[in-house]
């Protein structure tokens, strides 16, 4: 379990520097816990909470309920580090469970979607090279 505790460190760390960048401003040093930053952005099944911002990334937590539906980002890079409980993760053609500890790398253009699985919520940092503000193409 040693892992989950350098992952709080990191977190902590990484917390919200830059949370209020746009881009142009440098980044400043603030701790944040993951866990209790407010959402910027609800969507039934889905909580987001913007951590970091630079122009070459966005750092956020994500709170899963339920599902996000299949979409892609054709410019972003995308890596999911789950923190807390499972999911079922589609990418393409193939469906993966993850769970607690794991790290996930989505390549740009990769249409994926995303399941709650079990009772408690799943929570996983989601970060996007390029930020990904803008870059999403939504599929049926």
């Amino acid at each position: 379990m040693w892992w989950r505790s350098s992952m709080a460190g990191l977190l902590l760390t990484v917390g919200m520097f830059g949370r209020a960048t746009t881009g142009a401003a440098e980044p400043t040093f603030t701790v944040q816990r993951p866990e209790q930053v407010r959402p910027f952005a609800s969507s039934g099944e889905v909580q987001l909470a913007l951590l970091a911002q630079t122009p070459g990334m966005n750092i956020r937590v994500n709170k899963l309920t339920g599902r996000i539906e299949p979409h892609e980002h054709p410019q972003s890079h995308h890596f999911l580090y789950l923190i807390k409980g499972q999911i079922e993760l589609t990418v393409g053609e193939e469906m993966r469970r993850i769970r607690a500890g794991d790290f996930v790398t989505i390549p740009p253009g990769s249409v994926h979607a995303m399941q709650r699985i079990g009772a408690s919520e799943a929570l996983f940092l989601d970060i996007a090279a390029p930020p990904d503000v803008g870059d999403v193409v939504w599929h049926e």
